[in-house]
């Protein structure tokens, strides 16, 4: 897989985890989904003031690593919505 379809990829976990927490009702599959996803982010960055400029996909480091971080987080996600009866 190409750097352009692991960027695709990692959006596509962005986005679902963030859905299923931003649809929900209830606060902790909210919470989790936002903490989680601001972990990641920030772990790769190492800042807490975000910068955010336009990069093309083959400048991301390691974005593997990333994809597999943000499908770890959105499989929880998955199973925290289904255990609260959110799908």
């Amino acid at each position: 897989m190409n750097n352009l379809e692991l960027a695709r990829k990692c959006l596509e976990r962005i986005r679902d985890t963030a859905g299923r927490g931003a649809s929900s009702w209830d606060p902790n599959v909210i919470g989790y989904a936002l903490q989680e996803l601001s972990q990641v982010l920030y772990e790769r960055t190492g800042v807490q003031e975000r910068v955010f400029e336009p990069v093309a996909p083959d400048e991301i480091y390691d974005l593997p690593a990333l994809l597999e971080e943000l499908d770890f987080v959105d499989s929880l996600s998955q199973s925290m919505a289904s255990m609260t009866g959110f799908n």
